[in-house]
């Protein structure tokens, strides 16, 4: 309720006072900023991601200026030769418009990236969109090697969708929990079943085949025992990574790049931080304690 009542005060919070709570988990309003992390980063032996904030897309043209974007950020990458890929979410790219749509931007956007050498991540949204987001995954695969996607634990139906993923041919997957509220007959609501889900589906990947797996998690629980499967079943370097987000368990984080383990972390930047910022507080309202104490504990 606490968490609620915080949400329900966002808008009476001034933007400096948000800004001071999301800087450290945004890499900056600007694409320069966001590779200037990704530049630090680099030298530290971590790969990153570049998240570009953004609302969902309502006109044709919304979607293709985020192509846009998307496609100044690969070729900046390409320019400067830094280790990192791009995130997409498919409703900025026009998914909630038109399937057709998207599809076609997102071959535009593949195209260019299969050209540079890069790889697209597509990201999953919350399960009114998963059939949509992974049909066309299915389809975009067939065309381009450069491309992944995302499931998540808390989701009931994650099990038999790794196996529809495995049995349509190469894919790369990355594994998180799930941040957005569904309903219990979509999704595991207690955090030990989630946990569960997310061990038994890493499990399904790396013996089912996936050709990399993102193993993308803050949970110290799970990274130990992410570690021990590895180690258990001899899994290569270049069939795994560790992925987290900016300012997050940077400790962990650290632990692992020292012990030699390939680490990703992901870079979420633009000028629609302040949307971004309070979108996931009320998606998720848990998240509000968690902001709430960063403030005080940055003061």
């Amino acid at each position: 309720m606490l968490n609620r009542a915080i949400v329900s005060m966002l808008p009476l919070v001034p933007r400096p006072v948000v800004w001071r709570i999301s800087r450290r988990y945004i890499a900056g309003e600007t694409l320069d900023d966001a590779l200037h992390q990704v530049t630090e980063l680099n030298d530290k032996g971590m790969s990153t991601t570049l998240d570009i904030l953004g609302e969902d897309s309502v006109t044709e043209a919304q979607a293709k200026k985020g192509l846009d974007r998307y496609l100044e950020a690969i070729e900046a990458i390409e320019k400067r030769q830094l280790d990192s890929n791009i995130s997409v979410k498919l409703s900025m790219l026009g998914l909630k418009i038109d399937t057709k749509l998207c599809l076609a931007v997102m071959r535009d956007l593949l195209a260019a990236s299969d050209r540079l050498g890069n790889f697209v991540r597509i990201d999953m949204e919350d399960s009114s969109v998963t059939d949509a987001t992974l049909k066309i995954y299915h389809e975009l695969r067939k065309e381009f090697p450069g491309v992944g996607a995302v499931l998540q634990s808390c989701m009931r139906r994650s099990e038999s969708d790794v196996a529809a993923l495995l049995a349509g041919g190469d894919t790369y997957l990355r594994l998180c929990k799930g941040i957005y509220i569904e309903e219990e007959k979509v999704a595991y609501q207690e955090k030990e079943e989630v946990r569960d889900s997310y061990r038994r589906l890493l499990r399904q990947m790396f013996e089912g085949g996936v050709k990399r797996v993102g193993i993308a998690t803050h949970d110290r629980k799970l990274v130990d025992d992410a570690i021990a499967l590895i180690e258990d079943q001899r899994i290569s370097a270049d069939r795994y990574e560790f992925q987290m987000l900016l300012g997050v368990t940077e400790d962990i984080r650290h632990e692992l790049v020292s012990a030699g383990h390939p680490l990703r972390v992901y870079l979420p930047y633009g000028e629609e931080w302040y949307a971004y910022s309070t979108r996931r507080l009320r998606e998720n309202p848990r998240i509000a304690g968690y902001v709430v104490r960063n403030l005080f504990k940055n003061r």
